[in-house]
């Protein structure tokens, strides 16, 4: 015998939080298609952060019902499998950026996996990165010191030694620019 939900029954919270998150997605899917299309003002940037960090604050709720969070990350960052992340505000040069992550007790952003580089690419844009090279003559390394095989743009001027990212792909840039900064931080369990 089948059980009919009447109107009045409520969702259960997982139908009433995959909803979301769907509607969520297809916002992301909008923005990132227009990211694509036009140069990306700094309004659509906050937009974007808002809107990941809504949904990873939905998230988290659904995760505290599941399991006690005892390292939750800081104010003003999010969490993304099992990292946070820090978008800052304020610009400051390659060099200024990676001692203000270290400052956090954090480092520049780094990629463990192609998903979380996906993930990085929609929701900054001009901003720096771990990745950067001794000179021209040199291969690319992350911060935490394991070499990348990304695939990096060199605009103009082929001994720019940073690397930023840029219009949802790496391009080279020179280490003293000023741009805003990625941070990331180990949660440990």
């Amino acid at each position: 015998m089948a059980i009919r939900r009447t109107s009045d029954s409520p969702l259960p919270p997982w139908r009433f939080i995959a909803e979301v998150l769907g509607i969520i997605l297809l916002k992301l899917i909008f923005i990132v298609i227009i990211i694509t299309v036009i140069d990306i003002p700094g309004i659509l940037i906050s937009i974007i952060i808002t809107t990941i960090l809504l949904a990873n604050e939905i998230m988290d709720e659904n995760r505290t019902q599941k399991a006690n969070h005892c390292h939750r990350c800081p104010e003003d960052w999010f969490s993304y499998s099992n990292h946070c992340y820090y978008i800052s505000s304020d610009i400051k040069n390659w060099t200024e950026s990676r001692m203000a992550c270290v400052s956090k007790n954090s480092s520049l952003f780094y990629m463990d996996n192609e998903e979380e580089m996906m993930f990085m690419k929609i929701l900054s844009s001009s901003s720096w990165i771990g990745l950067s090279r001794e000179s021209n003559n040199y291969s690319w390394f992350w911060i935490n010191g394991s070499p990348s095989n990304q695939t990096i743009r060199a605009p103009s001027n082929p001994t720019y030694n940073c690397v930023m990212l840029f219009r949802s792909s790496l391009q080279s840039a020179s280490c003293g620019d000023e741009k805003i900064h990625i941070c990331k931080h180990e949660i440990l369990s």
